[in-house]
């Protein structure tokens, strides 16, 4: 597995999601500025539900360490590359991003 760490702004809301054997889990994605003209970089990113899912809204600069996993689908003859991150550690900020 491989550690990473990621700061950027929150794509949407959080999600609170159950997983198979009944835990709560909060699901939320990542947008990491890759600069001015470029793209951002989308994490999907997965924690145990703990009391910061109310912080967790749209806009909102996070900061997160924690292990990617790294994998690819196709659809319509595109290959998609996931990034996913198993949070171990999430920084959020006090004042969500204006604009």
């Amino acid at each position: 597995m491989q550690s990473i760490f990621i700061a950027g702004n929150l794509a949407a809301d959080c999600e609170t999601i159950q997983g198979k054997e009944g835990a709560e889990f909060l699901k939320f994605n990542v947008a990491v500025n890759n600069g001015q003209d470029e793209k951002p970089t989308y994490y999907s990113c997965r924690m145990r539900k703990t009391g910061v899912a109310d912080h967790l809204k749209k806009g909102r600069f996070v900061a997160v360490a924690g292990d990617l996993k790294v994998s690819t689908n196709e659809k319509e003859e595109k290959t998609y590359v996931n990034l996913d991150v198993w949070v171990n550690r999430l920084d959020v900020s006090p004042i969500a991003k204006e604009g």
